[in-house]
């Protein structure tokens, strides 16, 4: 008897042991940001909602952990340490557009996320993606867009004309075409750059005020471009491929839920910011709807010019069909 038991306590334990594995089995994917996991802005709520929807309902199959930001890779490199699987997703803006020049028309789209899934653009940004082995899980700001903090006010476009101006490769084009003088610079170098008079403006999303711009502008152009703006959370798509279909498609399910409520999120997000700003001082002006109009054209017509160079023309005519009204 003392035998019999002894074995069946053996078999038990070994019964335990090969079931440790399969009752072990939550995915941890490990996510960076462009932005720093504290900073409060559209894209980060709106990704960090996606996070906790996932985690909530995978939870015991899948946990995303948010690992860092620029800290723990340089923004310019987090789409190629996620594609060469150093982390499993990242939500960044279009820092790869030399590699996928696609992905830089989504600034440009007039129409909803829900309304890019049903006419095929975010398809077709995921098919581009492919070759850097990287996965569109989808947008993570709609209605948002760029706006322009500067020292001072400009109410019509010739207010442009002779300002030094804080940009990059992407914004060189419209700025030129308003006559500013684009200076280049990176996201970190915005503050002491309007601090020391280097420039005297930069556009920036709206979300500036932990940023401190409101102690070295006093105005905001309210008239925002490329308005769907350009954030996204992407993936490892071998990582992707990999995980059951029930987790990708909690990935996936989980991201349209919060894709749905975006609109309302960003919206109010945006009137919050707004007016912290406007009681730190700043002063939000608007140009005549006319210049808006022509401001907001110049804005895409620039930025597919520079675009259309680099993207197949079969491609290029089939964006424009699908994402301008």
């Amino acid at each position: 008897m003392k035998k019999g038991h002894a074995l069946t306590a053996i078999v038990a334990a070994a019964l335990a042991v090969s079931a440790a594995p399969a009752l072990a089995q939550e995915v941890l994917l490990r996510a960076v940001s462009y932005a720093p996991p504290g900073k409060i802005e559209d894209s980060t709520v709106i990704f960090k909602m996606w996070m906790d929807r996932v985690n909530a309902e995978g939870k015991g199959r899948v946990r995303i952990d948010l690992i860092g930001g620029p800290e723990v890779f340089p923004v310019a490199d987090q789409v190629n340490a996620v594609s060469k699987g150093l982390a499993d997703i990242v939500m960044t803006f279009t820092v790869h557009t030399a590699l996928v020049p696609e992905v830089d028309t989504s600034g440009l789209s007039d129409i909803t996320p829900d309304e890019e899934r049903r006419v095929g653009y975010i398809d077709l940004l995921d098919k581009a993606h492919e070759k850097i082995n990287i996965k569109v899980i989808g947008r993570t700001a709609t209605n948002s867009g760029f706006y322009i903090f500067s020292k001072d006010p400009i109410r019509k476009l010739d207010d442009f004309k002779g300002v030094k101006i804080r940009s990059h490769s992407g914004y060189d084009p419209l700025f030129k075409a308003v006559g500013a003088v684009p200076v280049g610079m990176n996201i970190s170098e915005i503050y002491p750059g309007l601090e020391s008079g280097v420039v005297r403006a930069a556009p920036y999303p709206l979300y500036v005020y932990e940023m401190g711009l409101h102690s070295v502008t006093k105005y905001v152009l309210a008239d925002a471009f490329w308005g769907s703006h350009t954030t996204f959370t992407f993936m490892n798509r071998k990582k992707f491929d990999s995980l059951p279909a029930a987790t990708q498609k909690l990935l996936l399910d989980k991201q349209l839920e919060v894709e749905r409520e975006m609109p309302k999120v960003v919206a109010d997000l945006k009137d919050k910011e707004r007016a912290r700003l406007e009681k730190a001082g700043m002063t939000f002006v608007n140009l005549s709807p006319e210049e808006a109009r022509r401001w907001r054209r110049l804005a895409n017509d620039t930025r597919f010019a520079a675009l259309q160079p680099r993207i197949a023309p079969d491609s290029f005519a089939k964006i424009k069909q699908m994402i301008v009204r």
